[in-house]
């Protein structure tokens, strides 16, 4: 009669899961067991492996894939609509680039302008380097 009562470390290796799953199932009550003093002891006929797929319904499952499937495509559109942000983000950013290094050679040329003495640009008559229009619209 005591052979019909295994312990955790058996049910285990018979189940093929953890000590701790078969703890679970015997909490969740998926195992008939006892308890004698510190031990668990699980009844050796319900120590058999339950085929967790069988035990999902198939219009479940379907329904499941069908709704993993579209979130799958939605996942793709919104990568698609970041790959387009990246994008402009990319082109704005060269565009900026170019409008700055046109401002960094403007400063550069009036910077030499008033670096020479009063005197010098006076008597040389230089006018102030022409400055480029940058476009604001863009």
């Amino acid at each position: 009669m005591e052979s019909e009562w295994i312990p955790i470390k058996e049910a285990a290796k018979l189940l093929k899961i953890s000590e701790r799953q078969v703890l679970n199932r015997i909490h969740t009550g998926k195992l008939k067991a006892k308890r004698e003093g510190r031990l668990w002891l699980i009844h050796s006929s319900l120590s058999e492996p339950v085929d967790e797929a069988e035990a999902i319904p198939e219009r479940f499952a379907k329904e499941t894939i069908k709704k993993l499937e579209e979130t799958v495509e939605l996942l793709k559109e919104q990568i698609q609509q970041k790959d387009r942000q990246i994008e402009k983000l990319q082109e704005q950013l060269a565009e900026t680039s170019h409008r700055h290094d046109t401002v960094v050679m403007q400063m550069t040329r009036l910077l030499e302008y008033h670096q020479q003495p009063f005197w010098r640009r006076w008597r040389k008559r230089k006018q102030l380097p022409e400055a480029t229009i940058i476009d604001e619209e863009q």
